[in-house]
Parts: structure tokens; C-alpha cells; sequence
């Protein structure tokens, strides 16, 4: 019985937040880039900005930025085709594929772009080019979701001039 009304709230749960169940309800986490090149690449052919967060560990500003208002973008359909969201993690040693082909730790990518806190947003053009200004920090909690907006609206702008 009572396993039964947990699954019944699980399911109902994510209507209650203004999210309807279905592929987008399940997604958890941004994924992850390896290939910077190959992102680059889909945010191009589509026309549109990408977010590299780069987030560390030990970070509970980089949980609460993928968390509270990253993965709520990725769930939300009004953003299919608007925006491609990946992450970074500076502590990864695996090597990842940069914008241009080369191979890099994330940290040379964090280095390379001049990010020493997190988290940190960029919005980047196909060749990993800021077309808008970052995002660093949390900043005020209640304006970073109106922050985030401006910044993905005036970052499609600069792509379709």
C-alpha cells in the first residue's frame, strides 16, 4: 500500500512543478562534454548558443547551479532548439577533444578561457568563441533563472547577425 502510493506521487510529482512526465521529467544531470569539436559542431548546425558550465568538486554552488536551474532548462520543451547545455568537470584527468581538435585536460579548457571559479557559465558560438558575457557564481539565487534567459536570448542574437 504503501509502496503504491509512493509510486502514485512519483509519478504525479513532476505536474505539480509545471513539468508533464515524459523524457525530459527523467533527465538528472547536464551531460557531460568529451568532444568539444563534436558540441561545437551540433550547437552550429543548429544555429544556436552553447552553455559550457564548468563546475570542481567540493562545489555546492556548481549542485545547486546544474540542479535548480541548468536541468530545468534541458527539461523544459520551450528550450528544444535554443540552446545546447554541456558541463566540464576540473577535476576530471581524462583528456576531452577542445574546439579545435586538440586534446586537453579540463583544466587546460578551464584554463583557457581564464575560469578559476566555479561554477561558471559560457555561451559559446560552434567555434568556442564568448558571444556573451559569463555567468560566475550564483549571484542572487531568485535572478540567476532571468539572468540565464537574457543571456541565451542575447547569445541567439549575436548568431543571427
Amino acid at each position: 500500500m504503501q509502496g503504491a502510493l509512493l509510486l502514485s506521487l512519483l509519478l504525479v510529482a513532476p505536474s505539480l512543478f509545471g513539468e508533464t512526465p515524459g523524457r525530459d521529467t527523467y533527465i538528472f544531470s547536464v551531460p557531460f562534454s568529451s568532444n568539444l569539436q563534436s558540441d561545437g559542431g551540433l550547437a552550429g548546425d543548429s544555429r544556436i548558443p552553447m552553455i559550457l558550465m564548468f563546475s570542481a568538486d567540493d562545489c555546492p554552488y556548481c549542485v545547486v547551479m546544474e540542479s535548480d536551474h541548468l536541468v530545468p532548462l534541458l527539461r523544459n520543451s520551450e528550450y528544444d532548439g535554443l540552446v545546447l547545455i554541456r558541463k566540464i568537470h576540473l577535476g576530471d584527468t581524462e583528456k576531452i577533444v577542445g574546439f579545435s581538435g586538440e586534446k586537453m585536460t579540463s583544466a587546460g579548457v578551464g584554463s583557457s578561457y581564464g575560469v578559476w571559479l566555479t561554477p561558471t557559465l559560457l555561451f559559446l558560438d560552434r567555434k568556442g568563441v564568448e558571444i556573451q558575457q559569463r555567468i560566475i557564481g550564483l549571484g542572487v539565487r531568485d535572478f540567476v533563472n532571468g539572468e540565464i534567459d537574457e543571456s541565451i536570448m542575447a547569445a541567439i542574437e549575436v548568431l543571427s547577425e
